[in-house]
Order: C-alpha cells, then sequence, then structure tokens
C-alpha cells in the first residue's frame, strides 16, 4: 500500500502535514488515525511493513492500550516478531478525542531486520517530543492556540467545543458529552448559554455547517455524502439547517463558491 493522498478537512491536513515532515526526519513509517478508525494518513509504508502492521493487529492493540490510559499525553510501545516495534501516542496530548499516531515498525538492534529502519529504544522519546514539535509550529496549532486562549469561555466550555470539534461526525449526544465533562445536563446547559449564548444543539450544528462547507468547496462529493460525513442522518435536514444558518442551500452555496473561484483564478 502506498502513501495516502490528504483529507480536505483542515484539520486532516495538519495532522498529515506534521507526520510527513516527521517522516522526512526520521524515516520511520507512520500512520494517523481518527478516534473511530478510519486512517487518516500514512507515510513510508510498502507492502511488507504494511503486512506487520495488519497480521500484528498493531492498531487494535494500540488503542485498547491508550483507551484504558488515564492521561492523553501517554505513550505506548508493542512489540511484534523478531523484534520490531511500534510506538504510539495520542494526537493530541490533552484531548484523546483527536486519534492516534503511530510509528513504526522500526527495529531496536542493528542488522536484525533488514529492510527495517534502526532506531535505538533510548531515541523514541526524543522522536515523540519531535513530532509534537513539528505540529505544534503549525500554523493550524498557532492559529487554534490563539483563538483558544482569547475566548472569554470558562475551561468546562474550552473543553466541551473542542470535544464537538473533534467527534462533530459522530451521534455527540448531551449525555455523552456531559459524562464526559463529568458535569450534569443541566448545569452544563447553563454554563454554554451563559458563556456563548447559544444551546448545545446550535453550536453542535454550526460546527458540522463548517466542517461541510469546506468539503463542498472541494466540489468532489455528493450533497448527500457531505451531510453523513459531518454528522447528519439525512440531507433533508442538512439542507434546512444549512439554509437556516446560511440564507441558501448547499448546492447555491457550492456553486458560488464555483464561481468565485473561476473569477479569481
Amino acid at each position: 500500500m502506498g502513501d495516502v493522498p490528504m483529507k480536505s478537512n483542515s484539520v486532516e491536513k495538519h495532522i498529515a502535514e506534521a507526520i510527513e515532515k516527521f517522516f522526512y526526519c526520521t524515516h520511520i513509517p507512520i500512520k494517523a488515525f481518527n478516534f473511530m478508525g478510519p486512517l487518516i494518513h500514512s507515510v513510508g509504508y510498502n507492502r511488507d511493513s504494511e503486512e506487520v502492521f495488519d497480521n500484528n493487529e498493531i492498531y487494535e492493540k494500540i488503542k485498547k492500550i491508550l483507551l484504558s490510559a488515564e492521561s492523553a499525553s501517554s505513550i505506548v510501545t508493542v512489540s511484534c516478531h523478531k523484534d520490531i516495534y511500534f510506538t504510539a501516542c495520542n494526537i493530541c496530548p490533552i484531548n484523546f478525542n483527536r486519534g492516534i499516531i503511530i510509528i513504526g515498525p522500526y527495529a531496536c538492534h542493528k542488522a536484525t531486520n533488514i529492510g527495517i529502519v534502526y532506531k535505538p529504544s533510548s531515541c523514541i522519546p526524543h522522536l515523540i517530543a519531535l513530532l509534537r514539535n513539528i505540529a505544534k509550529d503549525s500554523p493550524y496549532i498557532k492559529q487554534k492556540q490563539f483563538m483558544h486562549n482569547t475566548l472569554p469561555y470558562s475551561l468546562h466550555v474550552k473543553t466541551a467545543l473542542d470535544y464537538i470539534d473533534a467527534r462533530y461526525n459522530e451521534p455527540i449526544t448531551l449525555t455523552q458529552i456531559s459524562k464526559y465533562l463529568k458535569l450534569t445536563k443541566c448545569y452544563f446547559c447553563t454554563l454554554l448559554k451563559k458563556d456563548t449564548g447559544k444551546t448545545f444543539s446550535q453550536i453542535l450544528n454550526e460546527i458540522r455547517i463548517a466542517k461541510s462547507k469546506l468539503l463542498l468547496v472541494e466540489g468532489n462529493l455528493s450533497i448527500l455524502d457531505i451531510a453523513y460525513l459531518v454528522g447528519f442522518n439525512n440531507q433533508s435536514y442538512y439542507n434546512k439547517t444549512f439554509k437556516y444558518l446560511t440564507n441558501m442551500t448547499p448546492l447555491e452555496f457550492r456553486n458560488n463558491s464555483d464561481h468565485v473561484l473561476r473569477r479569481n483564478g
């Protein structure tokens, strides 16, 4: 399997760019997965390394360990046959909902595995630090941190917004996010309304519609596909919500974007 092309989502583009830079610096194969399992991006894998990854169920083993860890900053290393290792961490060291990054296969002893890159075990913490520094240096993260720091919201509301932004394409419920925050639904709704002036449903829909605009501009997916990809159960409700928030239908938005692009191009 070859390298996987970048996704259209700006978060996934950031992740893809970060792991590509990491690979260019280290030559260790690396993969990134979102929280629900689909691959975001993969760099440096060939048929042999893919077989090692798949046959040893590396993703399944690592996800199970990371989900049971007490901290989103946890680092996990697993081994398989013939001194071959994989190391993984959460994409975001403060929010495990962003997904998982797995580096490997690599060997910790020279000349024991032909074709597998050699990296002493003592180097692995430094490699994770390199990956984190590459990610933090991106314009996307700098802008996100600036916006996060300047928002006049409580910590609970900021955490909730980050959670929704990471998992907007899933059937998120008020009960689910309140449990994640360890707050009652009533108290969370009060905080959210006080800080943003909006309800949970309003914020969720606004984020989903904003994400869908990126996909509409791409022009490669159907309106129905986009509706499902951003978390709506059906196209009718997606169209209605899009119209309510933007005063135009998704198709009108797409056509208008195409017109602007042609004019500026």
